[in-house]
């Protein structure tokens, strides 16, 4: 499954630690590095992109990767 630089790290990431919850900011400095301009609204793309890549595999990304509203985003062990 062909995923970008930026969707690799942060599915590894969420592999790496099921069940933590990352802020958009966490992931920003995380992935992009602490001194980005880039908005955080483009962690929402980057999951958006990453779940319809996951879906299109057959994976149901839905039971796993979770928006934890007003927080950010985890992807859950078991549903």
């Amino acid at each position: 499954m062909p995923l970008t630089p930026k969707e690799f790290s942060m599915l590894c990431l969420f592999l790496k630690s099921p069940d933590q919850v990352y802020s958009r900011d966490h992931l920003l400095s995380t992935i992009w590095g602490f001194k980005t301009d880039t908005e955080d609204r483009t962690i929402d793309s980057h999951i958006r992109n990453i779940r319809e890549k996951l879906r299109h595999a057959g994976f149901p990304v839905d039971q796993h990767l979770k928006t934890v509203w007003g927080i950010g985003y985890k992807w859950s062990s078991v549903d």
